[in-house]
């Protein structure tokens, strides 16, 4: 039912009076419309306002989409939708009351600042507070509302609860309102105009406040979305004002300290909310047009990389930092040197490198029964570390370290500054070791320390150790220079000025840098791909090219079967429903391997299964759920998802059967149909629950799985050859046996590789320690061999407590037994474990012999997934390693948003680097890919990627191909999601 009345809409001075309406006169609606309100209350019906020109009435709940129908034919006009508001009354009194507590704040947040006798602050936050006691705000349950959307997806048409509301339907506006660290205003929208462009005109033209954040402005969009959009010279990006949007120019941080930094997470929250000023906000016109959008500022402004692989000029770093996630690979070159390096942006403030520099001048040996001819390659690592960023007026630092770790040729570390205006990047800082080489300051850290007054030309061991008494020691000097950003978008302009003066470079052949200063230019070819080009030295030409790609933000068009929709549920009680057909309904839908249904209680429902094919369970408990929902009846109140891992219960997710489907259903105010996850509750399972009966147990299947997978191993930097390789395939078999016992076996098979140049198939180094890894040759040249063939019996000891025993052909190298037990509370960051095995060497025809040497080893384990650095892993194991040694190996683990993972490792034990040998410890490098990243399927399997520069036998742990962590993951997920 409708009841019009006889007014029609007329522009802002109604949208006014409708707002006035809904906020402050609740009761004073016209008579007509006070008789329906009053049916509303008595039927549960619903009313609708349509600004102030006619009320619409529905009995019971009705959608979204009825409304706006309604709406549109009463109208007979176009809307703008972007600037369509719905306001709940019943929940506009709560909003109201959030905004005379962040006025109260505010008055706080003033009084401490004339506490501390700062006038100029006190004044700043007083303005704030008198602006934000004028907002009109009304709750919009909906924050974007389109009729088309709402006649397409269930997603933009909700239910609207009984209740009475007002829907606004302005016109297009061509204001903007101004709010924040000036005098309120609204100015008007110039199409094709940025950000910075009315920022810059705001601040010669209106009243602001000294505590003006010049870093950011933010953007409050139609939808109630936020858009932080930079705005100053050194960080402008391309962004323009639309109708509905709101400008929040957001006052300084420093304006509000830590005790009151709740204050400034509010205010945007509520202009979500904003519909309407106390009084009329006066039109700011510009004196003057406005100036010429810069051309740089739509610009891709990231990084380029110089000739190390890291984020610089050409020969000299520079404070930037790349995209979280962005890797290169990188290839340079000049006369004297060929470098090949892998670079990742680890953490926002770490970039690290690893590289490998090949000296043509210089043999790799002077043994040519050992090397030949072949060239000197020299292995190392470069990390970067930024201090703070830039800022209006202070430039962003770094401190970096190059080849901190190998045999020191390329050693150095540095202090460097960068500060960006406009199309200009200057950089300028001071350099040591190979950096400081040309030596035109004095050390400043010299007169701190004696030791940092002279630097040792021999480095310690054998390259991979850490030589602290090196670091910032020496002779130091100067660099910088400055990038210039062409008009042309793709190119760049460098100019550098190099302290390294290259007169001590180990290259084989002298080196004479006529002049410190080089010239480049740097092409960004494709996304993907950057090259650059440089004169340097006063004689010499150099080029690179950079492979690019970001592993935080990597995705793939997924072929994946939809959601289901909600429905009828198709059962009217228990006995109704079907348990064989919806087992096979959750198996087909790929979210539970072989379920199986109890029910704990009789309006409970329990599933237990194997996570099957999504990363994320939330996703696959949300799909499961959407079965359950559809075919169980209303008398099951909660449902139950009990997730297996190797048999083992492992968690426990309990969802309220009501709430869930209110919310698929779109009929939960302001929560979108996908937020389901906050509705799940985990806790762990009761250990050895085994209920009386199963009302359907999914059969277990005894067959055997089996496939092939391929295998490319890489070996670089080897005596005979920069790269080693082989091709091959893995055929590999399993089955369960029983429910707590699994057998595994892979057998290996070369296709192709390069082993034909080894010089030798064991090194002639005689070391102090039984050779576990460094015979790797003597394997290397089988073409079939069993790599593993293992039994492995699983248990859950108690709640938190796991344990595995296993035993076989447990790696290539090694056979034996061995055991694990793992504590790891249900959500906690913290795990531990301890693992001993006994273990005997295989012979190296890769069969099912043996050699002499056998040990015992194991390890007391420590993991720690870290809450304050965003997705990272630790682990610590202190034991006994392969060899005998006894130490600790650290793992560090940074999982992106895409789910691929990079992992570190090193062992350091009492092996000493002589004893070790080259690399002087065990180190390496691993990613990790889910392989939903490379097929269109969901998947849970990944593929890995290791490398580690040089494998001797030192710090060596067994190489179990599975571990308890790994399987409990769902306790804590760090893979898994």
């Amino acid at each position: 039912m409708m009841h019009k009345m006889s007014k029609q809409p007329t522009k802002l001075a109604i949208i006014a009076s409708a707002v006035m309406w809904a906020l402050h006169a609740p009761h004073a609606m016209a008579q007509g419309a006070q008789v329906a309100s009053s049916a509303a209350e008595q039927n549960q019906s619903v009313l609708v306002q349509v600004n102030e020109a006619y009320t619409l009435t529905f009995d019971g709940p009705v959608r979204l989409r009825q409304v706006l129908e309604q709406a549109v034919a009463q109208q007979g006009a176009d809307i703008y939708w972007p600037n369509a508001r719905l306001i709940d009354r019943a929940g506009t009194a709560d909003l109201q009351q959030r905004q005379r507590e962040l006025v109260a704040g505010l008055n706080l947040l003033r009084a401490y600042w004339l506490s501390r006798d700062n006038q100029t602050r006190a004044d700043a936050v007083q303005g704030l507070a008198e602006q934000v006691a004028q907002w009109q705000l009304a709750y919009q349950p909906y924050l974007a509302i389109d009729l088309a959307a709402a006649r397409q997806q269930l997603g933009a048409n909700p239910l609207l609860a009984p209740g009475q509301y007002v829907l606004l339907t302005p016109e297009r506006q061509d204001y903007v309102p101004v709010m924040g660290a000036m005098s309120p205003s609204r100015v008007r929208i110039n199409p094709g105009y940025s950000v910075r462009q009315y920022m810059t005109q705001l601040v010669n033209t209106a009243s602001s406040t000294p505590a003006l954040n010049r870093e950011h402005v933010t953007v409050v969009r139609p939808g109630g979305e936020f858009e932080q959009v930079p705005w100053g010279m050194h960080n402008a990006r391309d962004s323009e004002l639309t109708p509905g949007d709101i400008l929040w120019v957001e006052p300084a941080d420093s304006l509000f300290p830590r005790r009151f930094s709740a204050l400034h997470q509010e205010i945007p929250e509520l202009l979500r909310h904003w519909v309407g000023y106390g009084e009329t906000l006066p039109p700011l016109d510009f004196n003057s047009r406005m100036a010429a959008v810069p051309y740089w500022q739509g610009f891709d402004t990231s990084p380029r990389r110089n000739h190390y692989g890291g984020v610089g000029l050409m020969q000299t770093p520079t404070a930037r930092m790349a995209d979280e996630g962005e890797t290169v690979l990188m290839y340079a070159d000049t006369d004297e040197y060929r470098r090949y390096t892998v670079s990742m942006q680890v953490l926002p403030w770490l970039q690290a490198s690893a590289f490998y520099t090949r000296i043509p001048n210089r043999l790799y040996s002077n043994r040519p029964e050992f090397s030949g001819t072949n060239i000197l390659t020299d292995k190392g690592f470069d990390v970067k570390l930024r201090l703070w960023q830039e800022r209006q007026w202070l430039p962003e630092v770094s401190v970096g370290f190059q080849d901190f770790a190998g045999t020191g040729l390329f050693d150095g570390e540095y202090i460097v500054a960068s500060k960006r205006y406009g199309a200009f990047d200057f950089t300028a800082g001071i350099g040591f070791g190979r950096n400081g080489s040309r030596d035109t300051v004095s050390n400043p850290f010299c007169d701190l320390a004696d030791r940092f007054c002279d630097r040792s030309t021999q480095t310690v061991g054998t390259g991979s150790q850490l030589d602290f008494d090196r670091y910032f020691a020496g002779p130091a000097a100067l660099f910088g220079g400055v990038e210039y950003q062409t008009p042309w978008e793709p190119l760049r302009l460098m100019l550098e000025y190099d302290g390294n003066d290259y007169s001590r470079d180990r290259a084989g052949v002298p080196i004479d840098a006529s002049t410190p200063w080089n010239f480049g230019a740097s092409y960004r070819v494709f996304d993907w791909l950057d090259a650059s080009v440089s004169y340097e030295r006063g004689d010499t030409l150099m080029f690179n090219v950079a492979l690019r790609t970001n592993l935080n933000t990597l995705s793939q068009v997924r072929v994946d079967r939809p959601r289901v929709e909600p429905q009828t549920p198709s059962a009217q009680s228990v006995d109704d429903v079907d348990w064989n057909r919806l087992a096979h309904s959750i198996s087909n839908a790929r979210t539970v391997s072989a379920p199986r249904f109890n029910m704990p209680d009789d309006t409970t429902v329990r599933v237990q299964g194997h996570a099957w094919r999504y990363r994320d369970n939330n996703e696959a408990i949300d799909r499961s759920a959407r079965i359950l929902a559809n075919a169980l009846p209303e008398s099951i109140e909660t449902y139950e998802f009990e997730q297996l891992s190797a048999y083992m219960p492992v968690s426990l997710t309990r969802v309220d059967a009501e709430a869930f489907k209110r919310r698929i259903r779109n009929e939960d105010a302001g929560k979108r149909i996908d937020e389901t996850a906050e509705l799940f509750e985990r806790e762990s399972p009761a250990h050895d629950y085994e209920p009386a009966a199963w009302l359907y147990d999914y059969p277990r299947s005894n067959r055997i799985g089996y496939g092939l997978k391929p295998f490319f191993n890489q070996d670089f930097g080897s005596p005979e050859t920069f790269h080693f390789y082989q091709l091959g395939v893995k055929a590999f078999a399993s089955g369960w046996v029983a429910r707590d016992l699994h057998l595994f076996g892979e057998l290996g098979v070369n296709l192709k590789n390069n082993y034909d140049r080894f010089n030798f198939t064991r090194d002639p180094f005689d070391f102090d320690l039984p050779r576990v890894r460094s015979d790797f040759r003597l394997h290397a040249t089988n073409d079939v061999w069993v790599d593993s063939l293992q039994a492995t019996y699983y248990k859950r000891l108690s709640e938190n407590v796991y344990g595995m025993a296993y035993g076989g052909y447990l790696e290539r190298f090694f056979a034996g037994v061995g055991g694990e037990v793992l504590y790891r509370q249900i959500d906690s960051p913290w795990a531990f474990g301890v693992n001993i095995n006994r273990v005997r060497q295989r012979n190296y025809e890769g069969w099912f012999g043996f050699e002499d040497y056998e040990t015992t080893m194991g390890h007391a384990s420590v993991y720690y997934q870290m809450p304050w650095l965003k997705d990272s892993l630790l682990r610590l194991d202190v034991g006994r390693f392969l060899a005998g040694d006894d130490g600790v190996g650290v793992t560090f683990s940074r999982r992106f948003d895409s789910g691929v993972t990079v992992l570190a490792y090193a062992s350091f034990t009492n092996v000493s680097s002589e004893q070790y040998g080259e690399g002087s410890f065990t180190h390496g490098f691993s990613v990790s890919i889910p392989f939903d990243l490379i097929g269109i399927r969901p998947t849970r399997q990944r593929v890995s990627m290791s490398w580690s520069p040089m494998s001797r036998d030192g710090g060596q742990p067994l190489w179990r191909r599975i571990d308890l962590y790994g399987v409990t993951d769902e306790r804590h997920p760090f893979w898994g999601r």
